[in-house]
């Protein structure tokens, strides 16, 4: 099986699809000759994408609004059709905040790319923050078959992953790193020590979250350490538990002390309360919501013969639901950017003015006009104000084999049959707000074209609330239900009965396992309570502390059934179990970075964790079954019986694990169990270790043999690399670094390793870890000369000469 792309060979299902999807290529279909599409010229490939319905519809609706003319418009959306059909360029994002260090990797791919790379900048104007993003000149340039590759595309492409492995550089489209920019720039521009409470309601994959984290560490102090951690509290959300859990292991790689990752329906995203007992409001939150996915065509054409109407219309009413629940946890004054990488007005500005209009118009929530430095540079096209609703057979044949182009003006004008299905009210314009219909024009469709923005479709609105209080009331939910709405658990109790009398049922599970009932002997759902005042059923679901009917408060439970939560953050930890942790690694108990180091506590260990001041200010819990992950994790240590106390100088035992996120953060601060070594002793040390991973046969250990793409054996030299350094004669876990300076600014490396009772070290730190941290350092030491590293070493002050004459 072989990508279409690319023309690279694999041998299962399972690694084809997982290169498909790490590079965004696309799926081999051979022909009867087997001749591979990666054969076909690049206008053939233009040729075989298009779609007649997507062309026609989007020219109907008008959505090119830029020239004086209809004709000039028809002709600039022929443009963009035919660049929407074009391949997709590869875009990687640089992580200025990484651990490995923003202007190093930078710098590095400058010198490996040369002219392969073209280096694109967004921000930096009006006090928004610079985002960096660098693209290839020709699409899919640099991931074709390695035996078909010159040296420079292979050390490329082993460098950008490398890069991104490790942090320092993340896949991402160039018009999805415009909403989180969109969020930062259109605040306040207060910027002494502000600070800044953020939520991703739809965070899964985690690129946009990712440039949200390097955003708050922007806010650090000039002069200081981008690495610290900044005074804010980001909030990620997702639905999908596995896309979450992709989410938190992507963010270990960069510092994340102001995480917070939780996993629910962005619908009904909960009320975290801070430990003072006032629920926590946001300053910004981003709403980039699950879309059709038609601007997307670049990069998957199936989009192409998938594209349909009712798609879009089926995730009208979830899109408008979220934006609505997003607009509710803002304080006023907070902003919300609504986004979709969608082109369609029924899931853009159809969802932006009706929930405008349902919480109240313009009064209550305002749409804030895009920063102009951004509109103006990638040629956006205004909001529409006014366009069209089609039937859900737009674009498909009937009996008579006649293709229906129906579309609608106004609600008033859909026949009575079709208004009972997926066609709703909320989906037209609002003609009785003019200002609203003013307003619209604020937002911006981001489109492909010439000499502006070689990317996909996008869509941007940014929102404001403007007033104190609720907002307007909830629109009625329809009558039929989706899929998803009505599905249910099989154990799950689905009637529900009013139960009469002062009667407040806090949980249907007794102790005998058994459910419990009401007096009708109808099950009842968990966390049901009945009003003591108006004896209204108030479902457990809601999370309300009021009476749905007659808005009082809900009574507090006495019972000796209650079970006592216990705090999930401890707060704040006490001297005996920070203090030995941290003189462990000779860090002292002032260290400004390590005041909000807090404690989770399992059965048999307990983790330490550093917060940022928001995120432990936070009262959440260890039942609270949506927590996913919380800052950066440090190390495990066993749980400390009851009745005995820390010991004030722990063995090398105690630390069962040592996180790989946590190891640059304790090589910046360590005093103890921390060696630096020269950039030629490190490198032999990763191949060293990693050519001890390789002897077992795993699938990571496959993945490692065809990416890293460097010969070991030569690396390796003669004799164990820790046997040249003095290394702690106490058994236990210590910390190797390496610094590679570049251009005036440093790359940091560093990896952790566990020494034994006889006298042998293991590396603990995992292999695809060490295999990027090889390759990068591996190409740092080929584009510079062997003075300069001398000359780096004098700079570090390490006298380490002998290992540049290994043979």
């Amino acid at each position: 099986m072989d990508c279409a792309t690319c023309g690279q060979s694999f041998s299962s299902r399972n690694q084809l699809f997982k290169h498909l999807k790490e590079l965004g290529h696309g799926v081999q279909i051979a022909d009867g000759n087997n001749n591979s599409a990666a054969d076909n010229s690049d206008k053939a490939s233009i040729t075989e994408r298009g779609n007649e319905a997507y062309y026609k519809y989007y020219l109907q609706q008008k959505i090119i609004n830029t020239e004086d003319t209809d004709a000039a418009n028809e002709q600039l959306w022929k443009d963009v059709y035919d660049n929407l059909r074009s391949p997709l360029p590869i875009t990687y994002r640089i992580q200025e905040s990484s651990w490995v260090g923003g202007d190093f990797s930078a710098n590095l791919l400058s010198l490996v790319a040369k002219d392969e790379l073209q280096n694109w900048s967004m921000g930096g104007e009006d006090g928004a923050p610079k985002i960096r993003i660098t693209m290839t000149k020709e699409c899919h340039h640099f991931n074709r078959s390695r035996n078909e590759n010159s040296n420079r595309d292979n050390k490329l492409s082993s460098i950008l992953h490398g890069l991104q492995e490790l942090g320092a550089t993340y896949r991402q489209e160039l018009v999805s790193a415009i909403p989180p920019l969109v969020l930062w720039s259109c605040g306040s521009n207060e910027k002494d020590e502000r600070k800044e409470f953020i939520v991703d309601l739809c965070a899964a994959p985690g690129s946009k979250s990712l440039q949200l984290l390097d955003l708050l560490h922007s806010m650090n102090e000039k002069g200081g350490d981008a690495n610290d951690i900044p005074n804010g509290l980001l909030v990620v959300n997702d639905s999908d538990r596995h896309r979450i859990i992709t989410l938190c292991q992507r963010s270990r790689r960069v510092p994340r002390g102001p995480m917070l990752a939780i996993n629910m329906d962005a619908r009904y995203f909960p009320g975290i309360r801070r430990k003072s007992g006032y629920k926590q409001k946001y300053d910004k939150v981003l709403a980039d919501v699950p879309c059709s996915g038609d601007g997307t065509s670049r990069k998957n054409k199936n989009v192409w013969n998938e594209w349909s109407i009712p798609q879009a219309m089926s995730l009208h009413k979830l899109q408008r639901k979220i934006l609505r629940r997003g607009l509710e946890l803002l304080r006023p004054g907070g902003l919300i950017v609504y986004s979709t990488c969608s082109l369609n007005p029924l899931e853009n500005e159809a969802v932006v003015s009706s929930v405008i209009d349902d919480v109240g118009g313009t009064d209550k929530v305002k749409i804030v006009p895009l920063p102009p430095w951004l509109t103006t540079k990638f040629k956006a096209m205004k909001g529409l104000s006014t366009w069209l609703v089609p039937t859900s057979k737009y674009g498909k044949a009937n009996k008579e084999e006649d293709v229906a182009f129906d579309m609608y003006e106004c609600y008033a004008d859909v026949p009575a049959k079709l208004k009972s299905g997926k066609i709703t009210p909320s989906m037209f314009p609002v003609v009785s707000d003019l200002e609203l219909k003013s307003q619209l024009q604020h937002c911006a469709r981001f489109v492909p074209l010439k000499d502006s923005i070689d990317s996909g479709g996008f869509f941007v609105a940014c929102l404001i609330r403007l007033k104190v209080g609720e907002l307007g009331e909830k629109p009625k939910t329809d009558k039929k239900k989706t899929d998803d709405e009505t599905k249910t658990d099989v154990n799950e109790p689905v009637k529900r009965a009013r139960v009469s009398g002062d009667t407040q049922i806090q949980s249907c599970i007794e102790k005998d396992g058994s459910k419990a009932v009401s007096p009708t002997n109808e099950l009842l759902r968990e966390g049901d309570w009945i009003c003591q005042v108006c004896d209204k059923l108030n479902f457990g679901r809601r999370d309300s502390r009021t009476c749905i009917g007659c808005k009082k408060r809900k009574p507090k439970i006495d019972t000796e059934e209650k079970v006592k939560r216990q705090p999930l953050l401890k707060a704040p930890c006490n001297k005996n179990e920070l203090d030995p942790f941290l003189d462990f690694f000779g860090i002292s108990s002032s260290n400004s970075a390590f005041q909000n180091v807090r404690i989770i506590h399992r059965k048999r260990e307990r983790t330490f964790v550093l917060v940022s001041a928001p995120v432990a200010a936070l009262s959440i819990s260890e039942q609270w079954g949506a927590f996913r992950e919380a800052g950066i994790s440090l190390i495990t240590m066993p749980t400390i019986p009851s009745g005995e106390e820390e010991s004030e100088n722990p063995k090398h035992t105690d630390i069962t694990t040592l996180f790989d996120e946590a190891v640059p953060l304790l090589a910046l601060h360590a005093k103890k169990r921390h060696i630096n070594i020269s950039t030629i002793s490190f490198q032999k040390a990763l191949a060293q270790s990693i050519f001890e991973d390789l002897k077992k046969e795993t699938a990571e250990t496959e993945r490692i043999k065809t990416t890293i793409g460097i010969p070991l054996t030569p690396l390796c030299g003669n004799g164990p690399w820790y046997e040249s350094h003095e290394i702690a004669t106490e058994p236990g876990v210590f910390i190797v670094s390496c610094a590679c300076p570049l251009k005036g600014d440093v790359g940091r490396f560093s990896f952790w390793c566990r020494r034994h009772t006889d006298g042998s070290v293991t590396t603990e730190t995992s292999s695809r870890v060490l295999a990027a941290m090889l390759v990068v350092v591996h190409t740092y030491l080929e584009v510079t000369p062997a003075e300069g590293e001398r000359n780096n070493l004098k700079w570090m002050g390490v006298d380490d000469t002998q290992f540049f004459n290994v043979d």
